[in-house]
């Protein structure tokens, strides 16, 4: 039986698949003109043809790209993932200048779709074998990332038997890299790996206490918009600059056009060798004489993105001591850099630069670190545990409506429950004064001296409670008005919160008047 792991990328996708034994890189292949194309990752990009509606996606969008460029009133979507938050802010993208708008969902069904029917076209699962899997997503996802890229692998074909956190993935492979996984060498001591995934959209950082097969989550954090995507965007700026020309002046299709030559200049860099980076206008219809950059000039602007990453790394490891004593950030700390942008020279520089006695690792598998991890995980060969990146909980009223309060329900830091086990559960009683709860759910990094969220705060679900008996709790009452009142204070109503091990939050209304009760999931509508 084959069991997949698979790290849904900001830039590129990657399947790992195991069979009988073997942990295998899915090879994705597409027929040209020129011959078969085979690679190991498979593009995170959608192309929609104008005109015909035709959608393209993974190495077809990007060779499609590629090959014609930006043909007028095509939608491109290089990083469908990295839109994901767009979820959680009306459920459709577009893109300037045209009037067409896309659901997110269905984007992303439609995507992994074609990426079910590549590993299955791969001949590396057999015909009719389900396709079971572990996916991964960053350590700060937030919940509605979570649900909907959980949701549309579902609706794809995939059959999720386990989710985890994109470091917790690389930090499982490093291990069964150096043991007797792969190097057959005997279990080493118990040891802490901090791990600085830098991928193409998104920043993450997490400290992973490794014991045996036992992998605890000691702290994570993370930066949604840090990744290789922004460097090919200072890139592109930088170039035009030197062309005096406006990146506002560029039609949204040649602008993707000419990121992708960036990103394929900026890629060139990681050998260590190339001195200057260089785009020629012409190619792309744009009149100019062919610039160059020198790559140390490139590194000085990408120096202050990257600090804030250096920055959080150093808080996870200082976190992750005060919780586990055997953590020392100044002697025998593992450091491993995985995901595509860490292959820069300049990340393991400031990296070292930074952490100077600790052991820096640069993964040699920058691509398909995280999925061969979540393959490991598919064959339940290692037992590892979650923690919550953020705080959880919502806002409530005091003083009889007067002030507001954050009530927290999961605490950052917070253990999720490992596969197998029962859910984390958190209960409330009180005495309403309304006849509606108006319950307003959201996560956040932080909690100001106010006692109210503070710093990246995002939205879930709103939920409405009602408390008067009248009122079904079947439904929930988006008609009626929510009126401050003593009339049900004498009964007594309680939520009931329960936190799974895909992370998954529901919240359980108890109405013990009318003895009902329901339950609905948590996450931004």
């Amino acid at each position: 039986m084959a069991r997949l792991g698979i790290d849904f990328g900001t830039t590129h996708t990657v399947a790992v698949v195991h069979d009988r034994g073997v942990f295998s890189v899915v090879l994705h292949r597409s027929e040209t003109g020129a011959g078969t194309i085979v690679q190991e990752v498979y593009p995170s990009a959608i192309l929609i043809e104008s005109g015909s509606d035709e959608r393209l996606y993974g190495i077809e969008a990007d060779r499609r790209f590629g090959q014609r460029g930006p043909a007028p009133g095509s939608f491109y979507l290089p990083s469908i993932k990295r839109h994901l938050r767009s979820y959680a802010e009306g459920g459709t993208i577009g893109m300037d200048g045209f009037s067409a708008r896309y659901d997110v969902a269905e984007l992303l069904t439609g995507f992994l779709r074609s990426l079910r029917d590549s590993i299955r076209a791969s001949g590396m699962v057999q015909p009719d074998e389900p396709l079971e899997a572990a996916i991964t997503w960053p350590a700060n996802a937030n919940g509605a990332q979570r649900h909907i890229t959980r949701q549309c692998f579902r609706e794809a074909g995939f059959e999720v038997l386990s989710t985890l956190n994109e470091p917790t993935a690389s930090a499982i492979e490093l291990a069964d890299c150096l043991t007797a996984g792969r190097g057959g060498r005997a279990r080493q001591a118990p040891s802490a790996v901090a791990v600085f995934d830098l991928g193409g959209g998104t920043f993450d950082a997490s400290v992973v206490w490794i014991d045996g097969d036992d992998f605890h989550v000691l702290t994570s954090t993370g930066i949604e918009d840090l990744g290789g995507d922004d460097f090919d965007r200072v890139l592109l700026e930088m170039s035009l600059e030197k062309l005096k020309l406006s990146p506002d002046a560029l039609v949204p299709l040649t602008r993707h056009a000419l990121l992708r030559q960036a990103r394929v200049q900026k890629e060139t860099i990681s050998g260590g060798m190339v001195k200057t980076l260089f785009m020629n206008p012409m190619d792309f219809g744009i009149q100019g004489f062919p610039v160059s950059i020198p790559v140390s000039a490139y590194y000085e602007r990408l120096r202050p993105m990257l600090a804030p990453a250096v920055a959080k790394l150093r808080s996870v490891i200082e976190q992750a001591a005060d919780r586990e004593p055997r953590v020392h950030i100044d002697e025998g700390l593992t450091i491993y850099l995985v995901g595509g942008s860490s292959r820069l020279p300049l990340v393991s520089q400031m990296v070292a630069e930074a952490f100077p006695r600790c052991r820096t690792v640069l993964t040699d598998k920058p691509f398909t670190s995280v999925a061969m991890g979540a393959a490991i995980c598919a064959m339940d060969r290692v037992r590892y545990r979650e923690v919550f990146a953020r705080h959880f909980g919502l806002i409530r009223l005091r003083d009889h409506g007067r002030a507001e309060f954050f009530d927290l329900i999961f605490p950052a830091g917070t253990p999720i429950p490992r596969k197998g086990e029962g859910p984390l559960e958190r209960t409330a009683w009180y005495h309403p004064h309304h006849n509606i709860g108006h319950l307003r759910y959201l996560e956040c990094t932080s909690i100001g001296p106010n006692g109210l969220p503070d710093g990246n705060v995002r939205a879930w679900s709103d939920v409405l409670f009602p408390y008067d008996p009248s009122m079904p709790l079947s439904r929930q009452p988006v008609n009626e008005p929510i009126v401050d009142t003593e009339e049900f204070s004498s009964m007594t109503v309680c939520e009931v919160y329960r936190c799974d091990s895909d992370g998954v939050i529901t919240v359980e209304l108890r109405r013990p008047a009318t003895d009902e009760v329901r339950t609905l999931e948590i996450f931004q509508e």
